[in-house]
């Protein structure tokens, strides 16, 4: 079974600062092609804004962007997996929190990046895809097979 490394593979790691306008965080977060960005304080992540927060949190509640610091509309508490984790957990984690996007720290919970759902089930289709092609090889390879004397 994959890894979160193996699904992620290298990227880089976006963060913004707490203080930050939602403005500014949707801006980043359209620059960068995300639906998600890690909150971070010191190095540390404090939180997650995500598409669904500024829709819940600052669209429905109506509030100004321009004057709304993301710490204000984040999600907290951060759940996280590591990097080395087989990526079946996350699933069940994202799945069991309702989430689209989970955090991927280091062994030193140095932020790594996100892992997204849709990332999660193409890694399920493809270990699917590759356990069809062993069966049907399998199978082949012994309906071929001549029988012993």
């Amino acid at each position: 079974m994959k890894t979160i490394r193996e699904v992620v593979g290298q990227r880089e790691a976006y963060s913004v600062s707490p203080t930050d306008s939602v403005t500014e965080v949707v801006r980043y977060l359209f620059e960068k092609q995300i639906g998600a960005i890690a909150v971070c304080e010191a190095r540390k992540v404090v939180g997650v804004f995500s598409e669904r927060d500024l829709m819940r949190r600052v669209v429905y509640e109506k509030r100004d962007p321009e004057k709304t610091a993301v710490r204000d509309v984040m999600t907290t508490p951060v759940f996280h997996v590591s990097i080395d984790e087989r990526y079946d957990v996350a699933k069940a984690l994202m799945i069991g929190k309702n989430f689209r996007h989970l955090v991927v720290l280091d062994d030193d919970q140095n932020l790594c990046g996100f892992v997204s759902m849709r990332e999660l089930l193409e890694a399920d289709l493809a270990e699917a895809k590759d356990l069809v092609r062993k069966l049907n090889d399998g199978y082949y390879q012994h309906q071929f097979e001549r029988p012993k004397k």
